[in-house]
């Protein structure tokens, strides 16, 4: 037993859903699978995911532009 008295680590349930959501976004958006996205490391996951809205903020300033 540790000293804090927990034996294992466990992820809070708020952490569980940012991370299926971050799973869901670059599967619907950026067509990576479920397990890529899931094997993936932390920083390559935010990486993608920045710049997937990156891309989609682009185009929608270009789209903006050109309905001018």
């Amino acid at each position: 037993m540790s000293v804090l008295g927990w034996t294992f680590f466990a992820l809070s349930s708020d952490y569980k859903k940012i991370i299926l959501d971050e799973t869901f976004f670059l599967v619907k958006n950026a067509n990576f699978s479920y397990v890529d996205v899931m094997t993936m490391p932390t920083y390559e996951r935010k990486y993608f995911i920045g710049k997937v809205i990156e891309e989609y903020d682009t185009i929608r300033e270009e789209r903006e532009k050109s309905n001018r």
